[in-house]
């Protein structure tokens, strides 16, 4: 449920996703040019609902180079009807911030806060007469407190007819930040690289590593929480007072991530279950300088029910330990304080199961086609009492 939370965006971690989802054995073959639409609900327990529409596009110049633009909308609680609901936003500015960057839709605001954040990426992707693949990404994320900016790099080399493909990425994030509590805005510059492997194992299984480091400096915080003194209540903390004061973060931050991936087929298994399916699993170990750890396990099932569908089920696992400095009662002598619930120590459980419709090609009509319909269903929760269901559901199209 990284999407919906703020704190933990990370280009390097995008990059990472994006080497993770090697070609599945089982997935048809698309043309290279398509466009793809899908609609998102997420509904947390706190009252809070975070809609999203993604369009994408890809579109081939050449045997060599192709061209790829997103755009990604979310509004949190937007007022349907309701002609724009201009008070309810002003009621709770702030307090909310949308689907990515510095704060959390799911622990700050309420049911009647609103944000809308807006998201596009545009890239062009070339292989140099086989030599090396170089990609090149830039990113744009604005919402009402928070702006975003991320240029990445990744350069890619197949070796051993192509049996093995090491990947190296950079991207930097070049925020500003301005929450209701900073007064003004703020900046925070991260430097994010990515190195990785994959290797065919077999003809049916494929293994990857990967690790990832994340250097920022700058306002650590978002500006949207205040921190509780002595036996002051969170809910009262409106305002700034003697007894509601800002988060005070280290100004630097290192993250270390290391992955490991394999992707194995079967295409006649021991029982008609596992007859043309492939299992996914991913691990991933996390640490920082402020002393959180994290472990990730993830599990996916890939199945063929007929020739043009396909059924996904996941699961995944997560779990973390605290930041150093966050405490349950703070008196205000602290050099760092802490209200996120995001640095507290807590673990995640995701479950999910996703249809694939593909339609087959027509030769007699070679254009713009309808290519695959796409629905899932995911149920998340957090020990720290967040949980939420998700629906997505998407429309594939080839020309």
């Amino acid at each position: 449920m990284a999407a919906i939370r703020r704190g933990d965006r990370n280009p390097v971690l995008a990059v990472l996703a994006v080497f993770v989802l090697m070609a599945l054995f089982i997935s048809p073959a698309y043309a290279e040019d398509y466009a793809v639409a899908q609609t998102y609900w997420h509904g947390f327990n706190n009252g809070i609902d975070v809609y999203s529409g993604v369009f994408a596009l890809n579109k081939d110049f050449s045997l060599n180079t192709s061209s790829y633009v997103k755009y990604t909308v979310d509004l949190i609680n937007p007022s349907f009807g309701e002609g724009g609901g201009g008070g309810g936003d002003s009621l709770a500015k702030g307090k909310v911030a949308a689907v990515s960057g510095a704060s959390s839709a799911v622990t700050a605001g309420g049911s009647g806060s609103k944000d809308t954040r807006h998201d596009i990426t545009a890239g062009i992707t070339h292989n140099f007469d086989n030599i090396m693949g170089v990609e090149a990404y830039y990113d744009f994320s604005s919402e009402k407190d928070y702006t975003s900016r991320t240029p990445t790099v990744t350069l890619k080399k197949d070796l051993f007819d192509k049996n093995t493909t090491f990947t190296a990425g950079y991207s930097r994030n070049m925020d500003s930040i301005s929450g209701q509590f900073i007064g003004g805005t703020r900046t925070r510059n991260t430097n994010n690289y990515f190195v990785g492997v994959t290797q065919v194992l077999s003809p049916v299984t494929v293994a990857q590593l990967g690790y990832s480091r994340n250097e920022s400096k700058g306002y650590e915080s978002e500006g949207i929480r205040l921190v509780p003194l002595n036996s002051t209540a969170a809910s009262a903390c409106t305002a700034k007072s003697a007894a509601c004061v800002d988060e005070a973060f280290p100004s630097k931050r290192s993250r270390n991530a290391y992955l490991f991936g394999i992707n194995h087929y079967f295409k006649d298994g021991p029982t008609a279950v596992f007859d043309r399916s492939s299992f996914k699993l991913t691990m991933r170990y996390y640490k920082d300088n402020w002393d959180i750890k994290s472990y990730m396990a993830e599990v996916e099932y890939y199945k063929y029910l007929t020739e043009q569908t396909v059924l996904r089920l996941d699961y995944r696992f997560y779990d973390q330990t605290k930041a150093y400095f966050v405490k349950n009662t703070y008196t205000g002598a602290e050099e760092f304080k802490s209200a996120s619930k995001q640095l507290e120590k807590f673990n995640s459980h995701l479950a999910g199961v996703k249809l694939t419709h593909n339609f087959r090609n027509d030769d007699n009509y070679p254009g713009f086609r309808l290519a695959a319909v796409e629905g899932k269903y995911e149920y998340y929760t957090e020990s720290i009492k967040v949980a939420a269901h998700v629906l997505m559901a998407g429309l594939r199209f080839n020309f």
